[in-house]
């Protein structure tokens, strides 16, 4: 198991300091490795109350002491070794054979050190390897990034755009990547919500609340939110958290939670009367593939709720991986969006936009700026073409099917 193998590594490599942390959290416990991972696997109280000590307790080394934190995609920091070893495993032949070339070595230890180190060879690496992971290698991943945050990124966006239409609908929602769960509750309040994710470490947070709330119990969801704004901090949404009494004012409705993919959903034909996926299109293979999904089993009149990064956002993305050397994409985004290739994908499969509301805006000086930088000339220049007093680096939508 991922979590089991990454936390043995981990635990066995930070500082005496760092672990004493970690083993505070979970103390009287002879296989600290063994209990963190079997904390991550369950979806009680218990397990919950540790989650949010441990997020607490990560975001503050990451702000303390960043080289041991647990940290996916940076360099100079003790989990990277972890990432490289993994992705030596996963390499087909042709792939490694193409590493040793280019690092002169076959010594994984040596090609681990020179990766940390060149910043030219990490930005190689990305480009021809870390680009062309497997979907089933990206949901691995995943496990471990999970361990980062609480938060799943698209709490903000889901209160701004989402939250208000959501309070209209009845029946059955589905929350596609529904990450720790922090929508799902909330549109469990007003509707029947079937929540999905590739991601298990997510699914079993999601759960765990869940549960609270079916018991009554929602002192744990103040926390929960103070968590998440600590975590987002002063993302550009122009957005304040309702309070948790606010939110979770109603009854809680059903729930039902499964693991999998979004591009092969385990519901039948016509079974929702909307859905609701934020910032997921951009972490998936073939965006295509799951709105012809989203349509199969959404009502005719059902609304898709999404948000997407924009091409924009794709220039500022390669400024960030080519200056850091990041072995992979920046965020594992792997597509972005215009509204009009959004719409028209939707469109091709049944669908009549809504809205599309541009956010998360930067100025135009800034994204000169950063385009000035960029390695990604052409894409540069051709947005360039295009001047406006300000750009969006996101993309909320609404389209529904036909």
């Amino acid at each position: 198991m991922i979590l089991k193998e990454f936390f043995d590594f981990y635990f066995d490599r930070i500082d005496s300091d760092v672990l004493k942390v970690y083993e505070e959290l979970l103390p009287a416990n002879n296989n600290l490795a063994s209990a963190y991972t079997e904390m991550f696997s369950r979806n009680d109280d218990e397990a919950i109350a540790f989650l949010l000590d441990f997020h607490r307790a990560t975001s503050e080394l990451r702000n303390q002491q960043p080289n041991q934190a647990i940290l996916f995609n940076v360099h100079n920091n003790v989990c990277f070794p972890f990432f490289v070893e993994y992705l030596w495993k996963v390499m087909t032949p042709a792939e490694r054979e193409k590493l040793v070339v280019q690092t002169g070595t076959d010594d994984l230890n040596e090609i681990t050190r020179k990766l940390n180190d060149e910043v030219e060879l990490r930005n190689w690496f990305r480009k021809e390897i870390g680009s062309s992971l497997s979907q089933q290698d990206l949901f691995t991943l995943n496990e471990i990034i999970a361990l980062q945050n609480f938060s799943s990124g698209g709490e903000y966006s889901f209160l701004k755009y989402v939250y208000p239409n959501i309070q209209e609908l009845d029946g059955k929602v589905l929350d596609a990547g529904c990450g720790a769960g922090f929508a799902t509750l909330v549109m469990s309040q007003y509707a029947s919500v079937y929540s999905i994710d590739a991601c298990h470490a997510r699914l079993e947070r999601a759960k765990a609340l869940s549960n609270m709330m079916k018991k009554g119990e929602k002192t744990i969801f103040p926390q929960v939110i103070d968590l998440i704004e600590e975590e987002l901090g002063g993302i550009e949404v122009e957005c304040e958290f309702p309070t948790a009494q606010t939110l979770l004012s109603g009854d809680s409705k059903e729930v039902t939670f499964a693991v999998g993919s979004i591009d092969a959903l385990p519901y039948p034909d016509n079974y929702f009367n909307a859905i609701n996926c934020l910032d997921v299109l951009e972490h998936t293979f073939a965006p295509e593939k799951i709105v012809e999904q989203f349509s199969r089993v959404l009502k005719p009149g059902g609304r898709v709720f999404i948000t997407a990064p924009t091409r924009y956002g794709e220039v500022e993305q390669h400024i960030h991986e080519s200056i850091e050397g990041t072995m992979f994409p920046a965020m594992l985004h792997m597509h972005h969006f215009d509204p009009e290739s959004l719409t028209k994908m939707f469109e091709r499969h049944g669908f009549k936009e809504v809205e599309v509301t541009p956010f998360d805006y930067l100025s135009w000086e800034g994204f000169l700026e950063i385009a000035d930088r960029s390695p990604a000339k052409e894409l540069a220049d051709e947005l360039r073409a295009k001047p406006f007093d300000e750009v969006a680096l996101q993309l909320f939508a609404v389209y529904e099917k036909l």
